[in-house]
Protein backbone atom coordinates (compact mmCIF):
# COMPACT_ATOMS: atom_id res chain seq x y z
CA UNK A 1 0.00 0.00 0.00
CA UNK A 2 1.60 3.65 -0.68
CA UNK A 3 1.39 6.38 1.43
CA UNK A 4 -2.06 7.48 0.93
CA UNK A 5 -3.14 3.86 1.63
CA UNK A 6 -1.39 4.12 4.76
CA UNK A 7 -3.41 7.05 5.95
CA UNK A 8 -5.90 6.26 7.88
CA UNK A 9 -9.49 7.89 7.39
CA UNK A 10 -11.12 9.74 10.18
CA UNK A 11 -14.53 11.62 10.62
CA UNK A 12 -14.34 14.94 9.99
CA UNK A 13 -14.13 17.42 13.68
CA UNK A 14 -16.83 19.23 14.74
CA UNK A 15 -16.08 21.71 18.03
CA UNK A 16 -18.04 20.66 20.80
CA UNK A 17 -18.76 22.67 23.87
CA UNK A 18 -17.67 21.35 26.81
CA UNK A 19 -20.95 20.07 28.96
CA UNK A 20 -21.12 23.01 31.85
CA UNK A 21 -20.08 21.56 35.27
CA UNK A 22 -23.50 20.89 37.49
CA UNK A 23 -23.09 23.18 40.69
CA UNK A 24 -24.54 21.79 43.25
CA UNK A 25 -28.23 23.00 43.84
CA UNK A 26 -27.86 24.95 46.83
CA UNK A 27 -30.65 26.06 49.27
CA UNK A 28 -33.16 28.42 49.20
CA UNK A 29 -32.31 31.78 51.58
CA UNK A 30 -33.92 31.24 54.56
CA UNK A 31 -34.38 35.49 54.77
CA UNK A 32 -35.94 34.84 57.86
CA UNK A 33 -32.73 34.59 59.95
CA UNK A 34 -31.15 37.28 58.48
CA UNK A 35 -28.74 39.04 61.58
CA UNK A 36 -31.14 41.44 63.55
CA UNK A 37 -29.21 44.16 63.42
CA UNK A 38 -29.14 43.95 59.67
CA UNK A 39 -33.09 43.85 59.47
CA UNK A 40 -33.52 46.45 61.66
CA UNK A 41 -31.45 48.62 59.42
CA UNK A 42 -32.94 47.58 56.36
CA UNK A 43 -36.74 47.89 57.74
CA UNK A 44 -35.53 51.17 59.22
CA UNK A 45 -35.08 52.15 55.96
CA UNK A 46 -38.59 51.33 54.40
CA UNK A 47 -41.29 53.60 53.88
CA UNK A 48 -44.52 52.88 55.94
CA UNK A 49 -46.29 50.84 53.39
CA UNK A 50 -42.83 49.27 52.60
CA UNK A 51 -42.36 48.75 56.09
CA UNK A 52 -46.01 47.22 56.69
CA UNK A 53 -45.60 44.46 53.59
CA UNK A 54 -42.42 43.47 55.09
CA UNK A 55 -43.74 42.94 58.52
CA UNK A 56 -46.37 40.52 57.07
CA UNK A 57 -43.17 38.05 55.68
CA UNK A 58 -42.71 36.12 58.60
CA UNK A 59 -42.79 36.15 62.48
CA UNK A 60 -39.54 37.80 63.32
CA UNK A 61 -40.28 40.36 60.23
CA UNK A 62 -43.10 41.09 61.94
CA UNK A 63 -41.28 41.57 65.65
CA UNK A 64 -38.78 43.39 64.34
CA UNK A 65 -41.13 46.05 62.53
CA UNK A 66 -42.98 46.17 65.79
CA UNK A 67 -39.68 46.90 67.70
CA UNK A 68 -38.74 49.82 65.67
CA UNK A 69 -41.78 51.50 66.60
CA UNK A 70 -41.95 50.13 70.29
CA UNK A 71 -38.18 51.52 70.79
CA UNK A 72 -39.01 54.86 69.11
CA UNK A 73 -35.72 54.34 66.46
CA UNK A 74 -38.27 53.96 63.59
CA UNK A 75 -37.71 57.58 62.71
CA UNK A 76 -37.39 57.49 58.48
CA UNK A 77 -39.56 60.66 57.31
CA UNK A 78 -42.66 59.59 56.28
CA UNK A 79 -45.84 60.80 53.55
CA UNK A 80 -48.67 61.26 55.93
CA UNK A 81 -51.82 58.55 54.62
CA UNK A 82 -54.99 59.08 54.36
CA UNK A 83 -56.87 57.05 56.52
CA UNK A 84 -60.84 55.54 56.64
CA UNK A 85 -62.42 52.61 56.43
CA UNK A 86 -64.97 51.07 53.62
CA UNK A 87 -68.06 48.36 53.93
CA UNK A 88 -65.78 46.44 51.30
CA UNK A 89 -63.08 46.08 53.58
CA UNK A 90 -64.69 45.26 57.04
CA UNK A 91 -65.09 45.97 60.09
CA UNK A 92 -61.61 44.71 61.03
CA UNK A 93 -59.98 46.57 58.28
CA UNK A 94 -58.65 49.90 57.46
CA UNK A 95 -57.67 51.61 54.64
CA UNK A 96 -54.18 53.32 54.38
CA UNK A 97 -53.88 55.69 51.31
CA UNK A 98 -50.37 56.63 50.46
CA UNK A 99 -49.89 60.26 49.11
CA UNK A 100 -46.61 59.05 48.22
CA UNK A 101 -47.46 56.13 45.49
CA UNK A 102 -51.12 56.91 45.84
CA UNK A 103 -51.83 53.50 46.49
CA UNK A 104 -54.32 52.02 48.99
CA UNK A 105 -53.49 49.50 51.66
CA UNK A 106 -55.65 47.38 53.51
CA UNK A 107 -54.56 47.16 56.77
CA UNK A 108 -56.41 44.44 59.55
CA UNK A 109 -56.48 45.75 63.33
CA UNK A 110 -57.68 44.63 66.00
CA UNK A 111 -61.22 44.67 68.10
CA UNK A 112 -62.95 46.32 68.63
CA UNK A 113 -63.53 46.59 65.26
CA UNK A 114 -62.23 49.36 63.87
CA UNK A 115 -65.82 50.41 61.56
CA UNK A 116 -67.58 50.67 64.61
CA UNK A 117 -65.39 53.08 66.43
CA UNK A 118 -65.40 56.67 65.72
CA UNK A 119 -61.60 57.91 65.04
CA UNK A 120 -60.93 61.52 66.66
CA UNK A 121 -57.48 62.09 66.20
CA UNK A 122 -54.01 61.03 65.02
CA UNK A 123 -50.61 61.99 66.71
CA UNK A 124 -47.18 60.44 66.00
CA UNK A 125 -48.42 57.28 64.12
CA UNK A 126 -51.34 56.70 66.71
CA UNK A 127 -55.23 57.04 66.12
CA UNK A 128 -57.29 57.93 69.17
CA UNK A 129 -60.66 56.39 68.47
CA UNK A 130 -64.04 56.04 70.20
CA UNK A 131 -65.25 52.36 70.84
CA UNK A 132 -69.05 51.18 70.79
CA UNK A 133 -69.23 52.41 74.90
CA UNK A 134 -67.70 55.36 74.09
CA UNK A 135 -64.52 54.88 75.55
CA UNK A 136 -61.29 56.00 74.37
CA UNK A 137 -58.33 53.92 72.66
CA UNK A 138 -54.83 54.51 71.42
CA UNK A 139 -54.42 52.51 68.40
CA UNK A 140 -50.85 52.42 66.36
CA UNK A 141 -52.32 50.97 62.77
CA UNK A 142 -48.15 49.55 62.53
CA UNK A 143 -47.34 47.57 65.17
CA UNK A 144 -51.50 47.06 66.29
CA UNK A 145 -50.90 47.88 69.78
CA UNK A 146 -53.72 49.16 71.75
CA UNK A 147 -53.38 51.55 75.06
CA UNK A 148 -56.65 52.88 76.78
CA UNK A 149 -57.42 56.01 78.13
CA UNK A 150 -59.07 56.79 80.81
CA UNK A 151 -62.58 56.16 81.36
CA UNK A 152 -65.22 58.99 79.89
CA UNK A 153 -67.26 58.28 83.13
CA UNK A 154 -64.26 60.39 84.78
CA UNK A 155 -64.45 63.11 82.68
CA UNK A 156 -66.13 66.36 84.54
CA UNK A 157 -69.54 67.09 82.71
CA UNK A 158 -70.10 62.77 82.18
CA UNK A 159 -72.14 61.02 85.15
CA UNK A 160 -73.12 57.66 84.54
CA UNK A 161 -76.32 55.71 84.73
CA UNK A 162 -77.03 52.57 85.69
CA UNK A 163 -80.43 50.16 85.91
CA UNK A 164 -81.07 47.94 89.54
CA UNK A 165 -78.83 45.28 88.12
CA UNK A 166 -75.84 47.88 88.60
CA UNK A 167 -75.40 47.73 84.43
CA UNK A 168 -74.56 50.82 82.53
CA UNK A 169 -77.51 52.24 80.71
CA UNK A 170 -76.97 55.41 79.76
CA UNK A 171 -75.12 58.31 80.59
CA UNK A 172 -75.99 62.07 81.62
CA UNK A 173 -74.11 65.23 79.84
CA UNK A 174 -73.95 68.46 81.83
CA UNK A 175 -73.71 71.96 80.51
CA UNK A 176 -73.42 75.09 82.96
CA UNK A 177 -76.40 75.90 84.13
CA UNK A 178 -78.96 73.37 82.10
CA UNK A 179 -80.60 70.07 82.27
CA UNK A 180 -78.09 67.07 81.98
CA UNK A 181 -78.66 65.47 78.78
CA UNK A 182 -79.22 61.98 78.55
CA UNK A 183 -77.63 60.14 75.72
CA UNK A 184 -77.34 56.27 74.97
CA UNK A 185 -73.98 54.54 75.79
CA UNK A 186 -72.89 54.67 71.96
CA UNK A 187 -74.47 57.31 71.13
CA UNK A 188 -72.20 59.70 73.59
CA UNK A 189 -69.18 59.60 71.49
CA UNK A 190 -70.85 61.67 68.66
CA UNK A 191 -71.46 63.97 71.11
CA UNK A 192 -69.05 64.45 73.26
CA UNK A 193 -65.77 63.98 71.42
CA UNK A 194 -64.34 66.64 68.87
CA UNK A 195 -60.76 65.85 68.62
CA UNK A 196 -57.63 64.20 70.76
CA UNK A 197 -53.96 65.01 70.15
CA UNK A 198 -50.78 63.66 72.18
CA UNK A 199 -47.88 65.09 73.09
CA UNK A 200 -45.92 62.45 72.07
CA UNK A 201 -45.40 58.60 71.07
CA UNK A 202 -47.52 56.47 74.27
CA UNK A 203 -45.00 53.82 73.27
CA UNK A 204 -42.05 56.00 74.54
CA UNK A 205 -43.44 56.76 78.03
CA UNK A 206 -44.38 60.25 79.21
CA UNK A 207 -47.32 60.83 76.95
CA UNK A 208 -50.39 63.45 77.38
CA UNK A 209 -53.45 63.49 75.99
CA UNK A 210 -55.56 66.31 75.23
CA UNK A 211 -59.29 66.33 74.18
CA UNK A 212 -61.40 68.94 73.07
CA UNK A 213 -65.01 67.97 74.18
CA UNK A 214 -68.56 68.94 74.76
CA UNK A 215 -70.04 70.99 76.03
CA UNK A 216 -68.94 74.05 74.74
CA UNK A 217 -65.24 72.64 73.30
CA UNK A 218 -63.67 72.59 76.37
CA UNK A 219 -60.27 70.95 77.16
CA UNK A 220 -59.90 67.59 79.11
CA UNK A 221 -56.61 66.13 79.67
CA UNK A 222 -54.75 62.68 81.17
CA UNK A 223 -51.55 61.85 80.77
CA UNK A 224 -50.87 57.43 79.21
CA UNK A 225 -51.37 55.34 82.74
CA UNK A 226 -53.65 57.72 84.36
CA UNK A 227 -57.03 56.66 85.60
CA UNK A 228 -59.21 60.07 85.37
CA UNK A 229 -59.28 63.24 83.12
CA UNK A 230 -58.16 66.28 84.67
CA UNK A 231 -60.75 69.31 83.08
CA UNK A 232 -59.27 72.39 82.47
CA UNK A 233 -62.12 75.15 83.77
CA UNK A 234 -61.65 78.25 81.13
CA UNK A 235 -62.49 82.23 82.29
CA UNK A 236 -65.87 82.61 83.81
CA UNK A 237 -68.64 83.70 82.09
CA UNK A 238 -66.51 82.97 78.77
CA UNK A 239 -67.32 79.09 77.04
CA UNK A 240 -63.89 78.24 75.27
CA UNK A 241 -65.04 76.89 72.10
CA UNK A 242 -61.61 75.57 71.11
CA UNK A 243 -61.24 74.45 67.82
CA UNK A 244 -57.33 72.57 67.78
CA UNK A 245 -54.39 72.75 69.91
CA UNK A 246 -51.07 71.50 69.41
CA UNK A 247 -47.91 70.64 71.41
CA UNK A 248 -44.95 72.21 71.33
CA UNK A 249 -41.56 70.76 71.71
CA UNK A 250 -41.35 72.24 75.46
CA UNK A 251 -44.41 70.75 76.31
CA UNK A 252 -46.86 73.89 75.92
CA UNK A 253 -50.23 73.63 74.87
CA UNK A 254 -51.64 75.94 72.30
CA UNK A 255 -54.73 76.12 71.93
CA UNK A 256 -57.48 77.93 69.10
CA UNK A 257 -61.01 79.21 69.66
CA UNK A 258 -63.35 79.94 67.12
CA UNK A 259 -63.03 83.51 67.28
CA UNK A 260 -59.26 83.10 65.99
CA UNK A 261 -57.76 83.23 70.24
CA UNK A 262 -54.69 81.58 70.71
CA UNK A 263 -53.85 80.37 74.24
CA UNK A 264 -50.69 78.49 75.78
CA UNK A 265 -51.45 76.05 78.91
CA UNK A 266 -48.77 74.87 81.01
CA UNK A 267 -49.76 71.38 82.52
CA UNK A 268 -48.86 70.75 85.44
CA UNK A 269 -49.90 67.90 88.26
CA UNK A 270 -53.79 67.67 87.87
CA UNK A 271 -53.95 71.28 86.50
CA UNK A 272 -53.14 73.58 84.05
CA UNK A 273 -52.01 77.55 83.69
CA UNK A 274 -53.38 79.54 80.80
CA UNK A 275 -51.47 82.35 79.15
CA UNK A 276 -53.16 84.59 76.06
CA UNK A 277 -50.80 84.15 73.28
CA UNK A 278 -53.40 86.37 70.43
CA UNK A 279 -56.48 87.71 71.61
CA UNK A 280 -59.91 87.06 69.80
CA UNK A 281 -60.07 88.91 66.31
CA UNK A 282 -62.88 86.97 64.07
CA UNK A 283 -65.89 89.32 64.07
CA UNK A 284 -68.03 86.06 63.86
CA UNK A 285 -67.58 82.10 65.51
CA UNK A 286 -66.17 80.19 62.94
CA UNK A 287 -67.38 76.28 62.17
CA UNK A 288 -63.99 75.22 62.55
CA UNK A 289 -60.43 76.14 62.78
CA UNK A 290 -57.11 74.51 62.43
CA UNK A 291 -52.97 74.90 64.07
CA UNK A 292 -50.56 73.56 62.28
CA UNK A 293 -46.76 73.68 62.17
CA UNK A 294 -44.30 75.46 59.99
CA UNK A 295 -40.50 75.17 58.72
CA UNK A 296 -39.60 78.43 59.98
CA UNK A 297 -40.35 77.59 64.12
CA UNK A 298 -43.81 79.37 64.02
CA UNK A 299 -47.51 78.30 64.11
CA UNK A 300 -49.76 78.56 61.23
CA UNK A 301 -53.37 79.62 61.93
CA UNK A 302 -55.76 77.67 59.55
CA UNK A 303 -59.39 78.78 58.06
CA UNK A 304 -61.28 76.77 55.45
CA UNK A 305 -63.92 78.34 53.16
CA UNK A 306 -66.29 76.05 51.86
CA UNK A 307 -69.62 75.91 49.71
CA UNK A 308 -72.15 74.08 49.61
CA UNK A 309 -73.50 72.78 46.66
CA UNK A 310 -76.54 69.98 45.61
CA UNK A 311 -76.39 67.70 42.27
CA UNK A 312 -79.76 65.93 41.28
CA UNK A 313 -80.67 64.91 44.88
CA UNK A 314 -77.47 64.91 46.45
CA UNK A 315 -75.78 67.52 48.72
CA UNK A 316 -71.83 68.21 47.57
CA UNK A 317 -69.54 70.41 49.63
CA UNK A 318 -66.32 71.94 48.55
CA UNK A 319 -63.79 73.78 50.09
CA UNK A 320 -62.91 76.65 48.15
CA UNK A 321 -60.23 78.89 50.15
CA UNK A 322 -57.50 78.72 53.20
CA UNK A 323 -56.96 81.37 55.15
CA UNK A 324 -53.31 80.73 56.84
CA UNK A 325 -52.36 83.51 59.65
CA UNK A 326 -48.80 82.80 60.41
CA UNK A 327 -47.51 83.65 64.35
CA UNK A 328 -43.53 83.96 64.77
CA UNK A 329 -43.67 84.40 68.14
CA UNK A 330 -44.57 80.93 68.88
CA UNK A 331 -42.35 77.57 69.49
CA UNK A 332 -42.87 74.63 67.52
CA UNK A 333 -41.50 71.83 65.81
CA UNK A 334 -39.99 72.54 62.46
CA UNK A 335 -41.48 70.24 59.21
CA UNK A 336 -39.63 70.99 56.38
CA UNK A 337 -40.49 69.14 53.00
CA UNK A 338 -38.14 66.97 52.96
CA UNK A 339 -39.69 65.64 56.39
CA UNK A 340 -42.41 64.26 54.21
CA UNK A 341 -41.24 63.16 50.81
CA UNK A 342 -43.87 62.78 47.85
CA UNK A 343 -45.50 65.81 48.93
CA UNK A 344 -45.70 68.95 46.86
CA UNK A 345 -44.40 72.09 48.56
CA UNK A 346 -46.63 74.91 49.51
CA UNK A 347 -49.52 73.37 49.37
CA UNK A 348 -52.93 72.01 51.80
CA UNK A 349 -53.95 69.02 52.00
CA UNK A 350 -57.56 68.76 53.56
CA UNK A 351 -60.12 66.03 54.70
CA UNK A 352 -63.92 66.50 55.05
CA UNK A 353 -64.31 67.69 59.13
CA UNK A 354 -68.19 68.09 58.65
CA UNK A 355 -69.87 66.92 61.37
CA UNK A 356 -73.47 66.30 59.57
CA UNK A 357 -71.59 65.05 56.70
CA UNK A 358 -70.01 62.15 58.15
CA UNK A 359 -72.69 61.41 61.07
CA UNK A 360 -76.04 62.29 59.30
CA UNK A 361 -74.81 61.55 55.43
CA UNK A 362 -73.09 58.95 55.12
CA UNK A 363 -73.03 58.47 51.77
CA UNK A 364 -72.40 62.35 50.51
CA UNK A 365 -69.36 62.86 49.14
CA UNK A 366 -66.11 63.76 51.09
CA UNK A 367 -64.43 67.12 50.47
CA UNK A 368 -61.07 65.82 50.23
CA UNK A 369 -58.52 67.41 48.19
CA UNK A 370 -55.19 69.53 47.78
CA UNK A 371 -54.99 72.99 47.17
CA UNK A 372 -51.96 75.15 45.79
CA UNK A 373 -50.97 78.47 48.17
CA UNK A 374 -49.29 80.04 45.26
CA UNK A 375 -52.05 79.80 43.33
CA UNK A 376 -55.28 78.78 44.75
CA UNK A 377 -55.65 75.61 42.53
CA UNK A 378 -57.69 72.79 43.70
CA UNK A 379 -56.90 69.18 42.72
CA UNK A 380 -58.76 66.02 44.00
CA UNK A 381 -55.99 63.76 45.80
CA UNK A 382 -55.54 61.46 42.44
CA UNK A 383 -56.34 58.04 42.65
CA UNK A 384 -58.62 57.79 45.91
CA UNK A 385 -62.52 58.28 45.80
CA UNK A 386 -63.92 59.68 47.99
CA UNK A 387 -67.16 58.58 47.88
CA UNK A 388 -69.64 57.14 50.52
CA UNK A 389 -67.01 56.65 53.42
CA UNK A 390 -68.08 54.53 56.19
CA UNK A 391 -66.36 56.87 58.75
CA UNK A 392 -63.91 60.10 58.73
CA UNK A 393 -61.05 60.29 56.33
CA UNK A 394 -58.30 61.43 58.25
CA UNK A 395 -54.76 62.40 57.89
CA UNK A 396 -52.36 59.94 59.48
CA UNK A 397 -48.52 60.94 60.00
CA UNK A 398 -46.92 57.69 60.34
CA UNK A 399 -43.74 60.00 62.81
CA UNK A 400 -44.89 63.84 63.90
CA UNK A 401 -48.20 65.45 65.42
CA UNK A 402 -50.25 66.38 62.42
CA UNK A 403 -53.80 67.70 62.50
CA UNK A 404 -56.41 65.14 62.18
CA UNK A 405 -58.09 66.93 58.72
CA UNK A 406 -55.73 69.64 57.53
CA UNK A 407 -52.15 69.20 56.97
CA UNK A 408 -50.08 72.06 55.37
CA UNK A 409 -46.62 71.48 53.08
CA UNK A 410 -44.13 74.44 53.60
CA UNK A 411 -41.25 74.95 51.07
CA UNK A 412 -39.24 77.86 51.01
CA UNK A 413 -40.16 80.35 48.81
CA UNK A 414 -37.77 83.08 47.03
CA UNK A 415 -37.16 86.45 47.91
CA UNK A 416 -40.10 87.72 45.79
CA UNK A 417 -42.95 85.22 44.78
CA UNK A 418 -46.21 86.30 43.18
CA UNK A 419 -49.34 84.67 44.60
CA UNK A 420 -51.94 84.53 41.53
CA UNK A 421 -55.24 82.57 41.03
CA UNK A 422 -56.45 81.33 37.18
CA UNK A 423 -59.36 81.50 37.92
CA UNK A 424 -61.34 85.21 38.13
CA UNK A 425 -63.50 84.80 41.16
CA UNK A 426 -60.69 83.99 43.59
CA UNK A 427 -58.46 86.60 45.02
CA UNK A 428 -56.04 86.73 47.61
CA UNK A 429 -55.40 90.02 49.68
CA UNK A 430 -52.09 89.70 51.86
CA UNK A 431 -51.94 92.10 55.16
CA UNK A 432 -49.29 92.83 57.60
CA UNK A 433 -50.41 93.34 61.22
CA UNK A 434 -48.49 95.75 63.83
CA UNK A 435 -47.34 92.44 65.33
CA UNK A 436 -45.47 91.59 61.98
CA UNK A 437 -47.60 88.78 61.94
CA UNK A 438 -48.37 87.54 58.14
CA UNK A 439 -52.25 86.72 57.10
CA UNK A 440 -52.81 85.17 53.85
CA UNK A 441 -56.62 85.07 52.80
CA UNK A 442 -58.39 83.21 50.01
CA UNK A 443 -61.60 83.76 48.99
CA UNK A 444 -64.51 84.22 46.53
CA UNK A 445 -64.73 87.65 44.69
CA UNK A 446 -66.18 88.92 41.13
CA UNK A 447 -62.54 90.26 40.47
CA UNK A 448 -59.17 88.51 40.48
CA UNK A 449 -56.69 90.60 42.55
CA UNK A 450 -52.82 89.61 42.97
CA UNK A 451 -50.24 89.87 45.66
CA UNK A 452 -47.13 89.93 46.34
CA UNK A 453 -44.67 88.45 48.77
CA UNK A 454 -41.59 90.64 49.12
CA UNK A 455 -39.28 89.50 51.73
CA UNK A 456 -40.77 88.82 54.76
CA UNK A 457 -43.26 91.50 54.27
CA UNK A 458 -46.68 91.11 52.54
CA UNK A 459 -47.79 94.03 50.02
CA UNK A 460 -51.66 94.13 48.70
CA UNK A 461 -52.04 95.16 45.06
CA UNK A 462 -55.17 95.01 42.81
CA UNK A 463 -54.45 94.03 39.62
CA UNK A 464 -56.82 95.08 36.68
CA UNK A 465 -58.63 92.61 34.94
Amino acid sequence: MGEAGNRQRFAPLHRVRPCPMEKPTAAAADWSKLPSDVLTTVLGALEFPDLFRAAAVCAAWRATARALRRLGIYLRPQTPCLLYTTAAAGPNAAELFSLADKKAYRVRLPDPPIGERNIVGSSHGWLVTADARSELHLLNPTTGEQVALPSVATIEQVSPVFDRDGNLERYDLSRHGDEPQPYGVDELRGVLYLKVVLSGDPALGDCTAVVIHNPYRCLSFARVGDDKWHWIPSAPGEPPRYSDCIFADDGALYAMNLLGGIHCYAIEGSGATCNMIFKDNSPFVAYNGYLSKASSGSVLQIWRVARETTSGEQEERHTVGIEIYSYTGLTSTSSRRSDYPGLLPNHVYFTDDDEYWLIDAKDNRRDVGILNLEDSYKISASGLDVTKYVTTVIIWDNCNNTPSFIFVSRGNLPGEKVLTSPFRRWYLQCLLKKDESVIVKMGIQAEMKEATLLSNKLQARVVPD
